[in-house]
């Protein structure tokens, strides 16, 4: 017994199924009855009548003259104002309900190099506000993973103010069937967020879960969490989480830096662009630049537009056994050879960017990728 797939057998299949075979019967019947015998016979006419027809538009160019094929227009005609009229109904509710189901975020998302947020706080806008204001992320989509309620993620949408930028994924954000509705595997960067309403422990349980996931499912997505616990840290860390910060740890140590005068904090939130305009950029050397030291980059660079360069910047590398190991070395090669023989990944995972500040003029930019500096008043908006 041969079974039906589901979607055919939906009501909606089903009437579609209805209106193909009225068609056929129709092109078949007007054919036969009006225009077997004529010298211009074309199944395509008894088509094309058939469609008129059914969807009582009534053109006129083609009108039966025979008794069949008039018995044949009028069961058409009726037909079709049934057929039709459900038919349209059915598509509008169809079109409506996909409508209500994305808001709700119960489909997949259709996109390509978005940002995914894991989880949801009341610090989380901030992360939002950052991503738009900057110049790599603002023309990008958000994707968001929580378990909200409707009404809190409308809110969100209004508060936000990123209009159809700004999709929603609704579930449990550590299912692997849930973060799949976000296609993590095309998407850019991932943030993982502790969850508001849950205690310390079981909001870094569920960031680890939600990381694990995602990592299955993306190996080579990059991400960034946050633990609210400090002992949880390494814990994340071994999920492949790229960069982990300790909720509280900046504030913390900020606030150590405004006993010995408030003005850091001011400098602090200048650059992060708490007021006003963010400061602090991040840029890739040029081909040019790569072949100069720093003094002649700086000098040429405060020249250009008087941003000043702070840091040189060299991106995360993956890293092997092959990568440590000495293959002139005996010993090196045994142990490679055994984990090689044994099946066992020789990779060690990613390398963190390494960063220098400050460095000396004479430091050579070709190691580096990269270039941390203030931007310069004359490309402030």
């Amino acid at each position: 017994m041969i079974t039906l797939p589901a979607w055919l057998r939906t009501p909606f299949a089903q009437l579609v199924a209805a209106i193909l075979g009225l068609l056929l019967a129709a092109t078949v019947g007007f054919y036969f009855f009006e225009l077997r015998h004529s010298e211009q016979a074309n199944v395509f006419s008894a088509l094309w009548w058939s469609v008129v027809t059914l969807t009582t538009v009534g053109y006129g160019d083609i009108v039966p003259q025979t008794t069949g094929g008039r018995l044949m227009g009028i069961l058409v005609m009726i037909s079709g104002i049934g057929l039709v009229s459900t038919f349209t109904g059915n598509l509008a509710s169809l079109l409506v309900e996909r409508k209500a189901k994305k808001r709700k975020g119960l489909l997949e998302v259709k996109l390509n190099n978005h940002i995914l947020i894991v989880g949801w706080n009341e610090f989380a806008a901030n992360l939002v506000e950052g991503l738009v204001q900057d110049n790599t992320h603002q023309d990008s989509e958000l994707v968001l993973i929580n378990n909200l309620g409707e009404e809190a993620r409308e809110e969100l949408r209004f508060s936000l103010g990123l209009g159809e930028r700004l999709h929603f994924v609704w579930g449990n954000p550590t299912q692997k069937n849930v973060i799949h509705k976000a296609r993590p595997q095309n998407a850019r960067v991932a943030y993982l967020l502790c969850h508001e309403g849950l205690e310390s422990a079981e909001a870094d349980q569920q960031t680890i879960y939600a990381a694990l996931a995602l990592r299955s499912l993306a190996p080579k997505l990059p991400l960034y969490g946050e633990v609210a616990l400090p002992e949880n840290r390494e814990h994340l860390l071994r999920t492949g989480v790229n960069e982990l910060f300790v909720r509280g740890e900046l504030a913390t140590r900020m606030m150590g830096m405004v006993g010995e005068d408030p003005a850091l904090w001011a400098f602090v939130q200048t650059l992060l662009g708490m007021r006003g305009a963010r400061l602090l950029r991040f840029r890739s050397l040029t081909r040019e630049e790569r072949e100069q030291n720093w003094g002649e980059m700086v000098a040429r660079v405060r020249a250009q537009d008087q941003s000043l360069p702070l840091a040189l910047c060299s991106k995360g590398a993956d890293v092997s056994l092959q990568d440590l190991l000495d293959e002139s070395s005996a010993l090196d090669s045994f142990i490679l050879s055994l984990f090689e023989s044994s099946g066992q990944e020789t990779s060690l995972g990613s390398q963190g960017p390494r960063v220098l500040p400050n460095p000396p003029d004479d430091e050579a930019l070709a190691p580096y990728d990269a270039l941390l500096f203030l931007q310069g008043p004359g490309v402030r908006k």
